[in-house]
């Protein structure tokens, strides 16, 4: 084997084999699947969202432009990830329903997030500098298959990434500055080609930043397209490059604020106060004793991501310079600065992470010694196969009682869900995606396959698998730890018995997570007067109601949800 050509990666034709696209696309399905298997709302985030899109869906122009929760201003945020929403809700909300419909963007967000990382891969690893050594009577991997392998291992790490599974189910503007960040890492790769198309989708895509954040993240994100255009040789204009792109990303991020001031002008002011002073608060650097939290939590989240990306750095670093190497490093080393300068928003930090460690690390797989490629299949292989085990046993457990221990720890996360168990199929399902991953495992273990996609393959399908069970089964038990439906059933039942019209109760003390769930699934249109005849209001759950205000009488009391700190007063003014 013998080559003129210093490359770390050595890949024959037979490793470079074609992973199936329809296997390719069903696991990017399955992916998605567990987001439509609840019909409520989780988090706090997510909700509050939900809440901007619905009065957007059901609202007026002003509701469009200015974002708000039955009134009450978002202003942490820009537009753009709600008028999605908004739109999935007004297009597919009568056909599905509308958190269905709402979820629906995460599938628009993820598909574009792993497509644009695909293609910025395959673009890289096409190149001369990417290329794997040659051998000497030939057998080696050709361009085209080669590009494919390194972009399908890519997309596959990424599935396969811990903290991809909170982003995507966990629907907030986080998604949608995933995928904006993937899709400005593809623009600044593809203007290495065709300067006008990359830089014009690189700069649209952090305008779009700007709009779907705040004008720090889309500061940031140019940060990264900046140093990456200038420390990459200059196969184009890099002066040309950062001008078209910065252009671009100003023209677009402008679009919002033009049109606002335009039609909303006073409004427009206080709106955009506090957007600005909420965007400047976050640039605080990061409290000395966070760094250590900072580190485990990262290290954590994009697992299994940072050390086959350390490994590709290590392993290409004589290509340190060049294209395929040097633009998801100024990507990454960026990402971090970002967090490190601008507070503790985790899933922040991933947003520019994830496209870049995940071109580092399929470069890093390729990279593998023969002594150390099968480890990504033995993790993936014990590591996903003992937690299928677990999630089975815990099943069986919160279902039949035994281990008592075991049913206890589950059923306290939510005592009031009755019965223990799944629909019938769910449980298919199930069942389904364990047979599924026991037949991977077998075909990794015993087909002995040569790919040097398998063990992405292998951590992609086995998170993904988990996942589907884990959904499938405890689907209800999630529900029921984390739903507020309970408290709008009874909230709704004791409006109706006191006979409260639902626009004249006031809110007190409650967060806009608070307001949007009341307002959609309570009913309530929230009066905004300082004097109104009721009031809801949060409380901590120790509170202790004989100590309010004798000018009110509490109606009555909802407790919050399992194992939470909060409950709420009904108030009424006497």
């Amino acid at each position: 084997m013998l080559s003129n050509h210093s490359s770390p990666a050595v890949v024959s034709a037979s490793a470079a084999g074609k992973l199936p696209r329809a296997a390719l696309i069903a696991l990017l399905a399955a992916f998605v699947l567990p987001l439509f298997f609840s019909t409520d709302v989780w988090s706090g985030k997510s909700l509050i969202s939900f809440g901007v899109a619905w009065n957007m869906a059901n609202g007026s122009l002003a509701d469009w432009l200015l974002p708000n929760v039955n009134g009450f201003p978002a202003s942490d945020v820009g537009p753009l990830s709600f008028w999605f929403a908004a739109l999935s809700i007004k297009v597919f909300g009568p056909l599905f329903g509308n958190v269905e419909a709402f979820h629906i963007t995460a599938g628009l967000w993820f598909a574009v997030t792993t497509a644009a990382i695909w293609y910025s891969t395959y673009l890289l690893s096409r190149r001369d500098e990417a290329q794997p050594v040659s051998f000497a009577f030939g057998g080696e991997a050709a361009r085209k298959d080669y590009g494919r392998l390194v972009a399908d291992i890519a997309v596959l790490l990424t599935v396969g990434t811990y903290g991809i599974i909170a982003a995507f189910h966990e629907l907030t503007p986080v998604t949608c500055l995933l995928a904006f960040s993937a899709l400005a890492f593809y623009g600044i790769v593809l203007s290495l080609e065709y300067l006008w198309r990359g830089s014009i989708i690189a700069g649209l895509a952090i305008g779009a930043i700007a709009l779907a954040s705040s004008p720090g993240a889309g500061l940031w994100c140019f940060f990264g397209a900046w140093v990456a255009i200038f420390l990459t040789p200059d196969y184009t204009s890099r002066s040309k490059r950062a001008v078209l792109t910065l252009s671009v990303a100003f023209a677009t991020a402008m679009l919002w604020p033009i049109l606002v001031f335009a039609c909303f002008p006073a409004e427009a002011t206080e709106w955009f106060k506090s957007w600005i002073s909420i965007s400047l608060a976050a640039l605080s650097p990061l409290p000395a004793d966070e760094y250590l939290w900072l580190l485990k939590n990262i290290s954590w989240l994009t697992f299994p991501l940072w050390p086959l990306a350390l490994w590709g750095i290590y392993a290409w670093r004589d290509q340190i310079r060049q294209a395929p190497l040097i633009i998801p490093l100024s990507f990454s080393v960026v990402a971090l600065c970002s967090v490190i300068f601008t507070g503790t928003e985790l899933y922040s930090t991933l947003l520019f992470l994830v496209p870049s460690l995940s071109v580092l690390a399929a470069l890093g797989v390729v990279s593998l010694k023969r002594s150390r490629e099968n480890f990504l299949d033995l993790y993936s292989g014990i590591i996903y196969t003992l937690a299928v085990i677990a999630v089975w046993v815990y099943f069986f457990a919160w279902t039949q009682g035994v281990p008592a221990k075991m049913a206890f720890s589950i059923t306290r996360l939510a005592p009031d869900v009755e019965p223990h168990g799944t629909s019938v199929f769910l449980f298919l399902l199930a069942v389904i995606a364990t047979l599924l991953w026991i037949a991977i495992v077998f075909w990794r273990l015993f087909k002995h396959p040569v790919f040097s996609w398998r063990g992405a393959w292998m951590a992609g399908t086995g998170l993904t698998a988990v996942w589907i069970i884990v959904m499938s089964l405890f689907v209800n038990l999630i529900d029921g730890a984390r739903s507020m439906k309970p408290i709008y059933d009874n909230f709704k039942a004791v409006a109706v018995e006191n006979k409260i019209p639902l626009d004249k109760i006031g809110a007190s003390h409650l967060t806009l997570s608070n307001i949007a769930a009341f307002n959609y699934w309570g009913g309530v249109n929230f009066d905004k007067q300082a004097d109104a005849p009721w009031i809801l209001r949060a409380v901590d759950r120790d509170y202790d109601e004989n100590t309010l205000d004798l000018r009110y009488e509490v109606v009555d009391v909802f407790q919050g949800r399992p194992r939470s700190s909060e409950k709420f007063l009904l108030i009424r003014r006497k």
